[in-house]
């Protein structure tokens, strides 16, 4: 699949995740394990580079942290304009 159809995609889920989180159809987040397990490396180093950080902790020692699906999407999706753009050699936005 090349880059362009990646953004494409990504575009596509960013909408549905903001039309199921607005309707209220889902609670709009998603554990860390989740989100590793749905994204894989692209999301480990997102986080490990700070660049996705956790909508809320929950309480105790080890805390579940969770992730805003529309941010992870949001995040995706403009990783992949850059990605585009750079490989078309254009300047970026």
């Amino acid at each position: 699949m090349s880059i362009l159809e990646q953004l494409v995609k990504s575009a596509a889920e960013l909408g549905a995740a903001h039309l199921a989180e607005s309707l209220g159809l889902t609670p709009g987040e998603m554990s860390q394990r989740e989100v590793l397990r749905t994204y894989g490396k692209w999301a480990a180093d997102a986080i490990r580079d700070g660049r996705l950080r956790p909508s809320r902790t929950d309480d105790g020692r080890n805390g579940t942290k969770r992730y805003r699906v529309v941010e992870i999407t949001n995040l995706r999706t403009a990783d992949l304009v850059r990605a585009e753009l750079q490989l078309t050699g254009r300047k970026t936005l």
